[in-house]
């Protein structure tokens, strides 16, 4: 059912129905989001972000045989059952050189690490294992052939798939490409977010406390929020409550940036008017009045497929809501391949008493011990305990009416990732 929003008689308030689940609403602005455009970046620009093209090696790697070792190269066939054998060093081979020679039976040549493999050889020895002197070194074990050898395209053969669209940019894939002579690498572009922290009774950051205002914590935990996605925020201010100035830092958002969050004003109270201010901007509603504590007072809506995110003004609210069903949005905008988190099995390491009539969100730490997963809810779980979310990294799942449970009870557990994300 689709969300209804409801006006006062004197057009001052709104509501929304209360119509899904939080995951119902996730899914439901998945399907309206796509991946960014795709953009050509220098690999070090690029790194943390999702390849948005197939890459394939230009040529084999390494481009020929090599030593894996400070040590001597030479015929395996020279170390039979007469041990120990003593061979001519015909050349040194440093790393970066040529070759000049090829090895012939009873003759070695002297090779450091990287560098090619002479014709004719086909087995190092490591120079720990010999004793040599400026012209002879005398093996004391039997080699086989291509012992100690690194073959040609051992590690990436000419055409083989280096990068899938939607893989993560890390450090081993940035090293990988630049060994191929990659300079650049296509990517999705990276969403740019802009916030809107609605009320009158909001105070800048820095400011004192004054009596009967509160402390603009939304800016900060949600700019921090998005820029640990990888995207960039925008502040777009803090709009009093009223419809049309919440409508007007909407449009400036949606000209400007790929996607809109706002806190405050998803209520019923007289002065909550943010989803009025939306459908003023020209927004579509989608949903919202969820099924859900905390963060269920939120409200949804796009305009020409760009969402619109209505949180609540309470900080746990707001980043528990922002967490389960913004997050992966901004993550397919970006090309990941599994925007959804990740759902495990963990077990509670603490008692948690309390019973819900609707779908519950325990923020908490989880970690392994011993081979299991275990999760501690985080001490406070009010709707404005921010100081709470600080190292929480995952949410248990608790259904409508779960409880009480206790320690060593499985649960499931959302699992957000660190900024980076897992590949």
């Amino acid at each position: 059912m689709d969300v209804v929003l409801e006006k006062n008689g004197d057009s001052e308030g709104s509501s929304v129905k209360e119509t899904r689940t939080w995951r119902q609403m996730r899914d439901r602005l998945l399907e309206r989001v796509a991946p960014l455009p795709e953009e050509e970046k220098l690999l070090t620009a690029a790194v943390g972000r999702r390849i948005s093209r197939t890459v394939r090696a230009r040529w084999d790697a390494p481009p020929f045989d090599r030593s894996p070792y400070d040590g001597y190269a030479f015929r395996a066939s020279d170390t039979g059952e007469k041990l120990p054998v003593t061979l001519t060093v015909g050349e040194e081979i440093p790393a970066g050189d040529c070759p000049r020679k090829s090895v012939q039976p009873g003759t070695a040549a002297k090779i450091l690490t990287g560098a090619p493999i002479p014709p004719g050889a086909d087995s190092v020895a490591k120079w720990e294992e010999t004793t040599f002197t400026e012209t002879q070194v005398t093996l004391k074990r039997t080699y086989h052939s291509g012992e100690n050898v690194i073959r040609r395209g051992e590690d990436v053969a000419v055409g083989e798939v280096l990068a899938r669209p939607g893989q993560r940019l890390d450090a081993g894939l940035c090293g990988g490409l630049a060994a191929q002579g990659m300079e650049t690498v296509w990517v999705h572009s990276v969403p740019r977010v802009g916030i809107l922290t609605i009320g009158s009774e909001l105070e800048p950051p820095g400011a004192c406390p004054v009596y009967g205002k509160i402390p603009n914590a939304n800016r900060a935990a949600l700019e921090a929020a998005v820029l640990l996605l990888g995207c960039v925020p925008e502040y777009l201010g803090a709009p009093e409550d009223e419809v049309e100035a919440i409508a007007r830092g909407v449009r400036t958002g949606l000209e400007r940036c790929d996607l809109v969050l706002t806190t405050g004003g998803v209520s019923v109270g007289d002065y909550d008017r943010t989803p009025e201010g939306v459908c003023k901007a020209g927004c579509t509603p989608l949903g919202g009045d969820l099924a859900l504590r905390p963060g269920g007072k939120s409200f949804f809506a796009e305009k020409e497929g760009r969402i619109v995110a209505c949180l609540s003004g309470n900080p746990a609210s707001a980043m528990t809501c922002f967490s389960a069903i913004v997050a992966p949005v901004l993550r397919k905008m970006q090309g990941h391949p599994r925007p959804a988190w990740e759902e495990v099995t963990a077990y509670l390491a603490e008692d948690h008493a309390k019973v819900r009539p609707v779908e519950r969100l325990l923020r908490g730490r989880l970690w392994t011990e011993q081979g299991r997963l275990w999760f501690c809810p985080s001490r406070q779980q009010g709707n404005g305990a921010i100081h709470a979310l600080a190292g929480a990294n995952g949410f248990a799942i608790l259904p409508a009416g779960a409880g009480p449970m206790s320690a060593g009870d499985a649960v499931t557990v959302l699992v957000l990732e660190d900024g980076g994300g897992r590949p």
